[in-house]
């Protein structure tokens, strides 16, 4: 057992990182996690081109506790398209953690961020992390644009990154021209680089694949549907952030360009207003009309920007009626209880996926 699981997602290629070329993708994790102060972690990779690199974490593993697990099978995987949930929910199954640690790829995890997380869940918080983009080596506007330093970048210097680091709004909006160290924030504001127990996580059922294939808003679902459930407390702490080292937009060859097949918010706002906190509980046509008739056309606050938008159903894209078609025929049903798949996982070997190093 251990105390957090930190589950990342991905869906990059090998090699994306801006100015590094031979810098493999989970290097500078790995390394940055290897030097954790706190080690009472495991570190899972949901990866949707898991079968191109399998063997990854065999020699490159650190002494640490890597769980390698294929985002497969999924409806989206013949489409190139993104399943974050999905992903994230594999994540969560195969979790062994009180406490998990959701984020994306290509990320620098400073000596004592689980040793952060890890206090602040004992003081009764989840945390919603600053995230920052190390941008020395990305396009000039970024540089150009980016904010003044208000983090150490000192800690990571050992992997020749000596940034100028573009944090996130919120974080910059918080502790950029203050001396306040933590503060309470909205529920709104949970992004997909954060932190909640595995308590609840399986009250909520997880991430909600209803979202899939779109990439937008399911983190934001996902802390309303907390606060629904009883779980208020997310906060957000100057000593709680991670940077990654900038990938830009080079995403996996084999992945298509994003794309929108129907408004999230509408999706979100309705399970905001249905009072629906638990996820992955199948919608119907009738679920589907009321986001329409009602969400879109009546309590959306961008409903009138969405009527002049001519790509707009509403709430579907007009541009993508077969993902939609696709999304209301098989993406609607999809069913899933983590807690069962949990048991299933523990109680049989035939549930076993991806490669297990150092557990």
């Amino acid at each position: 057992m251990v105390d957090i699981s930190f589950i990342e997602v991905t869906a990059r290629n090998s090699f994306p990182i801006v100015g590094k070329p031979k810098l493999h993708l989970w290097e500078v994790t790995l390394q940055t996690l290897a030097k954790q102060t706190k080690k009472s972690f495991e570190y899972i990779v949901s990866d949707i081109f898991y079968e191109e690199r399998k063997d990854y974490f065999k020699d490159h593993n650190y002494g640490l506790k890597i769980k390698h697990i294929p985002a497969t099978p999924n409806i989206w995987n013949e489409q190139g398209l993104c399943q974050i949930c999905h992903q994230f929910n594999k994540g969560i199954i195969h979790a062994d953690g009180d406490l998990l640690f959701f984020c994306a790829d290509s990320n620098m995890l400073h000596p004592k961020l689980m040793e952060n997380l890890w206090k602040h869940y004992q003081e009764g918080w989840f945390i919603t992390l600053g995230f920052g983009s190390d941008v020395s080596y990305g396009p000039k506007i970024l540089l150009d644009t980016a904010r003044k330093n208000i983090i150490p970048t000192d800690w990571y210097r050992f992997l020749d990154f000596y940034g100028h680091v573009h944090m996130d709004q919120r974080y910059n909006q918080l502790f950029e021209n203050s001396d306040k160290t933590f503060t309470q924030v909205n529920p709104n504001w949970y992004y997909g680089i954060s932190t909640v127990s595995m308590e609840a996580a399986l009250k909520i059922n997880g991430f909600n694949s209803c979202f899939d294939p779109n990439v937008t808003l399911s983190d934001v679902d996902f802390g309303e549907r907390l606060a629904m459930a009883g779980y208020d407390k997310i906060g957000m702490c100057r000593d709680c952030y991670t940077v990654e080292a900038y990938a830009g937009m080079d995403w996996h060859p084999g992945m298509k360009p994003r794309t929108e097949v129907f408004c999230t918010n509408g999706l979100l706002l309705y399970n905001k207003y249905s009072k629906r906190y638990r996820a992955n509980e199948p919608l119907s046509s009738s679920d589907i009309d009321q986001i329409i008739n009602y969400i879109c056309r009546e309590r959306c606050d961008v409903r009138d920007v969405c009527r002049t938008l001519p790509h707009r159903g509403p709430f579907y894209n007009k541009n993508e009626m077969a993902l939609y078609t696709k999304w209301l025929k098989e993406g609607l049903i999809y069913s899933i209880d983590l807690e069962l798949e949990r048991e299933l996982r523990k109680e049989g070997s035939d549930y076993t996926e991806g490669t297990f190093i150092n557990i």
